[in-house]
């Protein structure tokens, strides 16, 4: 066991990062710096204080001194503060890192032996002299210098925020927000730190009040509490919710303002609180209404309820629900086109035979109504019924459109049927300008919409894609809803299984149980039973290991060395699928170890740390948020592709999706963008894997560690499943059937409408809502 021996305590030390050695979960991070004292020593640092520094970077670090009885003499900072490069070696780190975009490494040198120490100033005061550098023209000059004037004004964000806590990429993403508008950063930061929740994307509530307070604005502001009601309905819709009680919402806003001062009280009492509440409804931001709903006792029990919910969530649930309602009353366009009944009676391929009587209303059903529900579980025959659908629809001549929340769970669509298929975003918002397949029209001409894995579509792209399809046009909506709820706000499928008025067939019978990967339904539905998964030596192990790091270095040995020898795949096949993102053995933890050793460091793979994790060429990546103006027809959450190049000059790296399509993402932006080679199960949702790797720890606690989470990790894997860990987690997550039921009033305001509201449009004859 190692031990570190305090040596000296509160000194200080200045240097030039060389590399960073290392960043685990926890944000403790290890570096080499080289010391601008005398004899310009290599001095290996330590602490949390390092998080987010880059290669390049001058620091002065306050700490103490400690001696590690494994790794020798170690700098352990409390405190780190970033300084100007003082010598001419500092400066030609400090410019070949590729923190002045237009100066790389060849550059920096050339520039430095021209300059010398005199080098920054040169850059600040007389740039024109750096057209006495050979490959330095007018134009590559201009890039030089806008990059210098940007990195100034983001070190003076940097210099007054550092005091407060604020991470350095947290500071250049305030200034790269208002950088192309008429604000000031500066001033936005000083006079209207609130603004920062809205604006910039990963500050959030916590930093912004920070910022807010250190710079003078009273606790008692009508600003700070509107900011804490708006973060708190905010948080909600992370944890699904689409609205919160007022009670609740009041009293978690009190609970985030509450500190030791006895004056916070007074600005905490309902009054004052509910006066800012009202005058965010009376700016539009809030909605607050009176609604009978369930009352969330596990009774079926509904009560009178005041909520409140975002403007914005609040416009996605009632038009989603006037779109429902528009939807069930239009008239289905394909009933009267064929015998439907006939056709399916005389199906004799041996693709499309043998239907059971439930695929056969299932298919029925999708021909002869204008919105109807397909579930059911794994090997229940969804997919034979699909292709059928689709056969039968083609045949008659019908137009059909297919589509899925994420590009896998597209591609698995588009197989499934032999016929094209998309994403939901795509289908609803086709590429501007020419492409090799346009389907600008589809929606305008599609008799029959087919989408896969609805339990994924979350309020507000269900609201979209409903306002999308016309009148008369077949939706046929398709989802387990046994699996893990959407992402983002709501729970759509459920939601709508719950108005009678919509027709839906439920598939029992199970059929998948005699090949190779029977094992995986068959303990699929085990665990939806409430009973343990049983090993299987084909499809399905289950291997106990007690301890988190034992489990975490278990995880890494399968993926990398046992896994791909014994049954003959790539690592790429096997994807790790984690309960949550923290602690040992979670989706953060696994990726530094997963990238270490499936995509090392190598000097010819460039890299960029952002927030400290290196983002590599070669890295497997996700988008973790919808981003349509990435790309040339948008990046959307759960898109999984490669990192297929790093442009340290230009800031920015490119990765590559499936189907060959790229997307450029300013080194500022990487907060997009998480590391795939572990995932949580959230967000596996919609994709297939050969293999999955599950590693279940006690740590990840009751909220996680439940039934529908392990079934959706489960039903991910295709051919086999490895579930690793503490058996306790395991049994706690197969008994745990309590999943949390969202606040969603889309049931309510679809059945308790007496009639269907005019038609809202705008003076050009849109609807308005779409």
């Amino acid at each position: 066991m190692a031990h570190h021996v305090p040596l000296d305590v509160d000194d200080v030390i200045e240097g030039v990062v060389d590399h960073l050695l290392h960043v685990s979960y926890d944000e403790r991070t290890v570096l080499r710096l080289t010391s601008t004292g005398d004899g310009g020593e290599s001095v290996t640092a330590v602490g949390k204080a390092l998080f987010g520094v880059q290669p390049g970077e001058s620091l002065r670090l306050r700490g103490s001194w400690a001696h590690h009885l494994r790794y020798g003499r170690q700098f352990r900072a409390e405190r780190c503060e970033r300084t100007v490069p003082a010598d001419e070696r500092a400066i030609r780190l400090y410019l070949a890192s590729g923190m002045i975009r237009g100066i790389g490494p060849a550059l920096a040198a050339a520039i430095v032996d021209t300059f010398r120490e005199q080098t920054l100033k040169v850059i600040d005061a007389e740039p024109e002299r750096l057209l006495n550098v050979h490959n330095i023209g007018e134009i590559r000059l201009g890039r030089i210098m806008a990059a210098w004037q940007e990195q100034k004004a983001i070190a003076e964000i940097m210099m007054f925020l550092q005091q407060l806590g604020i991470t350095p990429g947290l500071a250049v993403k305030i200034y790269t927000t208002y950088a192309d508008t008429d604000d000031d950063p500066i001033d936005v930061v000083r006079r209207s730190p609130y603004r920062l929740c809205r604006d910039v994307y990963g500050v959030g509530f916590v930093n912004a009040d920070k910022i807010a307070l250190a710079v003078g604005v009273p606790k008692h502001s009508e600003e700070r509490l509107q900011a804490a009601l708006l973060h708190e309905l905010d948080q909600a819709g992370g944890q699904g919710h689409c609205h919160l009680p007022v009670h609740v919402l009041l009293a978690r806003t009190r609970q985030l303002l509450s500190d030791d001062d006895p004056a916070t009280a007074e600005i905490l009492d309902d009054v004052v609180l509910r006066h800012a509440l009202q005058t965010l409804s009376g700016q539009g931001e809030v909605v607050t209404e009176r609604l009978p709903l369930p009352v969330m006792d596990g009774t079926d029990a509904v009560a009178d309820t005041e909520i409140a919910l975002l403007a914005r969530r609040h416009r996605d649930e009632t038009q989603l629900a006037w779109h429902v309602r528009r939807l069930l009353g239009s008239s289905p366009a394909l009933a009267d086109l064929a015998d439907w009944g006939q056709r399916l009676t005389a199906l004799t391929t041996a693709e499309t035979a043998g239907l059971t009587e439930e695929q056969y209303q299932a298919i029925h059903t999708a021909l002869t109504r204008s919105l109807s529900v397909l579930t059911g579980g794994p090997g229940c025959g969804k997919t034979h019924t699909l292709r059928t659908l689709v056969e039968v629809a083609d045949e008659a001549g019908a137009v059909v459109a297919l589509a899925a929340p994420t590009g896998k769970a597209a591609r698995r669509l588009e197989e499934t049927c032999g016929q094209a298929a998309m994403t939901v975003h795509r289908l609803i918002r086709p590429p501007d300008g020419d492409s090799l397949f346009d389907h600008a029209s589809i929606l305008e001409t599609a008799d029959l919409v087919v989408i896969d894995e609805t339990s994924m579509l979350d309020l507000a792209l269900a609201r979209k894609l409903f306002a999308a399809v016309r009148e008369g046009c077949h939706l046929v909506l398709v989802g387990d809803t046994d699996q893990l709820p959407s992402v983002g706000p709501g729970c759509v499928l459920r939601d709508l299984l719950e108005v009678d008025a919509i027709p839906r067939t439920r598939l029992t019978k199970v059929f998948r149980q005699h090949d190779d990967s029977a094992a995986i339904v068959i303990n699929a539905y085990r665990i939806l039973r409430g009973d343990l998964p049983e090993d299987d030596p084909r499809a399905f192990w289950n291997r106990p290991i007690p301890g988190a790091e034992d489990i975490a270095q278990r995880v890494v040995e399968l993926v990398c060395d046992v896994m791909p020898k014994h049954l003959e795949v790539r690592a790429e096949d096997i994807q790790v699928l984690c309960p949550g993102k923290k602690n040992l053995a979670g989706m953060t933890d696994l990726n530094l170890r997963l990238q270490q050793r499936l995509n090392p460091p190598a000097d010819h793979k460039p890299q960029h740390f952002h927030d400290g994790c290196a983002f590599r060429l070669g890295d497997r990546v996700q988008q973790v948020r919808n981003n349509p103006h990435r790309g040339d027809t948008g990046v959307f959450n759960g898109s999984s592709g490669t990192v297929t190049g790093v442009d340290v000059e230009a800031h920015q790296l490119t990765v590559t999706f499936p189907g060959g399509e790229t997307a450029t993402y300013p080194f500022t932006d990487l907060d997009e963008l998480v590391h795939a080679y572990a995932l949580t199960v959230h967000r596996s949702q919609g994709s297939e894997y050969p293999y999955v790797v599950i590693p279940m720890i006690n740590a990840a606690g009751m909220m996680l560690l439940q039934r529908n989470l392990l079934y959706t990790a489960v039903t991910r894997a295709r051919d086999g499943v490895m579930l690793i860990g503490q058996r306790e987690a395991v049994e706690r997550a197969v008994a745990n059937n309590r999943t949390q039921r969202r606040n969603t009033a889309l049931t309510h305001r679809i059945t308790h409408t007496a009639t269907l509201p005019p038609r809202p449009q705008t003076p050009n004859g849109q609807l308005a809502w779409d």
